[in-house]
């Protein structure tokens, strides 16, 4: 969802594969930082949604490059592309918020807001996967959303609504509470990737 962030992978060894991005993957002191599980990748977007990928054991982060290393029972073609969504969906909430602090808004008005935003920016973005994402509600400043199509059901419906749709929001509505999402995930009948195996 992120705009101009291009993001090119290459196998680097055994259960490796180095991501080179355009950008910044961090905004943390230059330098190499592993993270193996998402307490340790906390408030470290890009991190947090690789980590949520299933069959990914662990994520170093190196200014602009970010290595995965993968479960044995997973295969590179079934994870590159879910590997590449989830960076490309974090680094949309790490883009530049403007200077300023906007004032607070009343449900009404973040209402509208919202709307104009998922018109504008979300759904052209997530079409892309056959998806879409409707508003339903603002209530005390919490969004409360439904999300269709490809998104609905996908395995990485988590990474778009946190790192994406709410990053996309936070930048925008300062006031904002935070987000719920009423989805039925369960009966998702065309999801653009297929959630992990149990």
């Amino acid at each position: 969802m992120a705009k101009g962030i291009d993001v090119t992978g290459e196998a680097v060894g055994d259960g490796r594969y180095r991501f080179q991005v355009n950008a910044p993957v961090h905004a943390m002191a230059p330098g190499a930082y592993r993270f193996e599980s998402p307490g340790d990748a906390a408030g470290v977007p890009v991190a947090e949604a690789v980590l949520a990928v299933p069959g990914v054991d662990a994520v170093v982060l190196s200014d602009d490059a970010v290595t995965v290393e993968k479960q044995s029972s997973h295969e590179w073609c079934d994870l590159e592309e879910q590997v590449q969504y989830a960076i490309t969906t974090a680094m949309s909430g790490m883009q530049a918020t403007p200077e300023g602090v906007a004032p607070a808004m009343d449900d009404d008005a973040m209402f509208d807001s919202v709307v104009e935003i998922f018109r504008a920016e979300i759904n052209p973005q997530i079409a892309s996967h056959g998806g879409a994402v409707e508003l339903i509600d603002v209530q005390d400043g919490t969004v409360v959303l439904r999300m269709q199509g490809g998104c609905q059901g996908c395995g990485m419906a988590s990474v778009t609504l946190r790192q994406g749709i709410e990053g996309t929001l936070r930048r925008a509505l300062p006031s904002l509470q935070g987000i719920q999402d009423v989805t039925d995930h369960a009966a998702g009948t065309n999801p653009y990737f297929s959630s992990a195996k149990s």
